[in-house]
């Protein structure tokens, strides 16, 4: 009889992800990115390793199993579990001082790039260059990473401290040298407020920046297209909240820190529809305003998790707006996104620091070009 017990646990482990599946259980997304799609098995043999991944990111219940074996990594060795890295590995999330959270890619991509930053500027300037020759107005912009502007509270020593400093170092100075055309500046305005305020951009437990840097970065990206955008337009207190940072997830255990939320107001601007067919996507919005201008050019943002989670604090600058996933091009393809560029007037990309220091900004892909050059 004491068999029995096993084998209900054996018959759990190996089939329960099946089961939850069968009742309607499905993988989300917890790791700051996309769920990856199944390889292609004319890839061969380096489809394996891949399958392997898309099955573990797929897995049902995966979830609830990372929150369970982090809490007993914690209750047993006081520390977050490693999932069996190496040692040559780099952490998923990088534990600081005073609570903070740093999320682990930027060690990753900084470490182990794809590309060279002079290839990544290159291709940036090669898709500057195919939108504005069409007649078509190109602005581009870089949301920094935490471990960029607020890197104080990481701990003193942590696996790619070094790779991660001089890369960022890299990319910033040849990115500040090679003069983009359309290039948005954020990094300074995000420090510069930060020095004045006293206050972090970023929250503590999550990888992205907080309200009053979202509005910050809407408010830029009006000043670069036309000036007289920011006018009737100010943010607004909206109290305090309790929220979970994302890197609390990813740790397994929930990260709560109590935050100030602001609300952006643009006097006589509201919303008169929204094309929500293509969600999650793309979706497309209008504005009317009898008061605070807009930018009446038909434009197309593209952007990944920072642009996506500031939407609030963007959109209402804009007449005419279609918001673009930067992960298109492997989810749509490339001349999906050709296609939406080709109906814009304006085009407003924005990239993670990470993905470009990394070399891994998929809307600077080969096919992405190539499929912009056609269709220009």
């Amino acid at each position: 009889m004491r068999r029995w017990p096993v084998t209900l646990a054996a018959v759990l482990f190996f089939f329960g992800p099946a089961l939850a599946f069968v009742a309607g259980e499905r993988a989300e997304e917890i790791e700051n990115r996309r769920l990856p799609s199944f390889p292609a098995l004319s890839r061969g043999w380096d489809a394996v390793p891949e399958a392997q991944a898309w099955a573990t990111a797929h897995l049902p219940l995966r979830q609830h199993a990372i929150r369970g074996n982090a809490v007993l990594s914690r209750l047993l060795f006081g520390h977050a579990p490693s999932y069996g890295r190496s040692a040559a590995d780099y952490p998923r999330v990088i534990e600081g001082r005073d609570g903070w959270l740093y999320f682990g890619d930027d060690v990753i991509e900084a470490c182990r790039p794809r590309r060279s930053v002079a290839d990544t500027l290159d291709r940036l300037r090669r898709l500057a260059g195919i939108v504005r020759k069409s007649g078509r107005r190109f602005l581009f912009t870089v949301a920094p990473d935490k471990t960029t502007v607020t890197p104080g509270r990481l701990p003193e020593r942590f696996p790619g401290r070094d790779c991660l400093r001089e890369r960022k170092r890299e990319f910033w100075d040849a990115l500040r040298a090679a003069r983009l055309p359309g290039y948005v500046d954020l990094r300074g305005p995000l420090e510069r407020a930060q020095r004045e305020s006293g206050t972090p951009a970023y929250w503590r437990t999550d990888s992205h920046w907080n309200d009053r840097s979202a509005g910050l970065y809407g408010a830029e990206l009006a000043r670069a297209l036309d000036p007289a955008l920011v006018g009737h337009t100010r943010l607004v207190g909206a109290g305090r909240a309790v929220r979970d940072g994302d890197l609390g997830a990813l740790l397994g255990v929930p990260h709560e820190e109590s935050v100030e939320r602001w609300n952006l107001v643009r006097d006589g601007v509201r919303p008169l529809r929204r094309d929500d067919r293509e969600l999650p996507l793309s979706f497309g919005v209008t504005h009317v305003s009898d008061r605070a201008p807009l930018s009446r050019s038909r434009t197309l943002l593209v952007g990944d998790s920072f642009t996506r989670n500031s939407l609030p604090w963007v959109l209402p600058y804009f007449a005419d707006l279609t918001y673009l996933r930067s992960d298109a091009p492997a989810t749509a393809g490339p001349d999906h996104v050709a296609r939406k560029v080709a109906r814009s007037e304006t085009v407003v990309l924005e990239v993670v620091e990470r993905h470009l220091v990394g070399g891994r900004a998929e809307m600077l892909d080969d096919a992405v070009l190539a499929a912009l050059e056609r269709a220009l």
